[in-house]
C-alpha cells in the first residue's frame, strides 16, 4: 500500500498554500470517482455462507469498500451475477427459499452481498468474490497498483477539485476545466482497458453515501 502523503507530496509541489486535509480529501474523492467508473481496483476476498442466510459480509482490502461483484464463486462452482429486481422476477421466494445457491447480488448494506436462494449448508470461506473496490474517505493509503498505473489520473482529478474552488489564492476556473478534461481522458483510458481486456463487470448504481 502506498501512504496518502506520498500523493500529497506531489500535489503540494504544485499548488502549495492548500492545506494538507484538504489536499487528502480531494485526492480521496478522485480516486474514488476514478474507481467508482472505471472498475479498475479488482481484488478477490473470501467469505462464509451461513446456512439459511442470505446476508454475506466481505472483509474488503484495507482501507477500501465494495462497490461491485466482478464474478464469484461458491465451492468451486460459479456464481451468477443479477440485480435484486431481476432476482424477483427469477424466483420471487429466492430470500426465503433454501436450495442450491446460484446467485449472488449487492446486498444494500455496505461490504455485504447476497447469495441465493439461501444455501441449505454452511460453507465456511467457500465462497470467493473478486471484487471491485474504492478507497474510503477516510483512507490513509491507497493500492499500489492503482498509483502505479493510475496516478496521473488521480492527480488530474485532484487538481481539477482544487483549482475550482472558488476564493482561494490558486483558485483557477481554466486550470480546473483543463485537469477536468485530463481525469476525464484517463477514466475513459481506464474504463476503455477494463472492457477491452474482459474485466469490466456488471455496472449498478447503487448509493452508499460519500461519492
Amino acid at each position: 500500500m502506498t501512504a496518502l502523503t506520498t500523493m500529497r507530496t506531489l500535489v503540494i509541489t504544485q499548488i502549495p498554500a492548500a492545506n494538507d486535509l484538504l489536499i487528502d480529501r480531494v485526492i480521496l474523492e478522485a480516486a474514488r470517482e476514478f474507481c467508482k467508473q472505471t472498475r479498475v481496483l479488482r481484488q478477490n476476498v473470501t467469505g462464509t455462507v451461513t446456512a439459511d442466510t442470505l446476508n454475506v459480509t466481505l472483509t474488503p482490502p484495507t482501507d477500501t469498500e465494495l462497490i461491485d461483484v466482478v464474478s464469484a464463486t461458491l465451492d468451486g462452482n460459479r456464481l451468477t451475477r443479477k440485480t435484486t429486481s431481476q432476482l424477483d422476477v427469477i424466483n420471487p421466494k429466492w430470500r426465503t427459499e433454501t436450495g442450491g445457491s446460484d446467485f449472488i447480488t449487492l446486498s444494500d448494506t455496505l461490504n455485504d452481498v447476497l447469495v441465493a436462494p439461501l444455501s441449505a449448508t454452511t460453507f465456511t470461506s467457500g465462497l470467493v468474490v473478486r471484487g471491485a473496490w474504492r478507497p474510503v474517505l477516510g483512507a490513509t493509503t491507497l493500492d499500489d497498483r492503482l498509483v502505479s498505473d493510475w496516478s496521473d489520473a488521480l492527480l488530474a482529478g485532484a487538481y481539477a477539485r482544487l483549482y475550482g474552488i472558488p476564493g482561494q489564492s490558486w483558485s483557477s476556473p481554466q486550470m480546473s476545466d483543463y485537469y477536468q478534461s485530463m481525469f476525464a481522458a484517463k477514466t475513459e483510458e481506464a474504463t476503455q482497458e477494463a472492457t477491452d481486456s474482459n474485466m469490466k463487470g456488471v455496472v449498478r448504481k447503487v448509493k452508499y453515501g460519500g461519492l
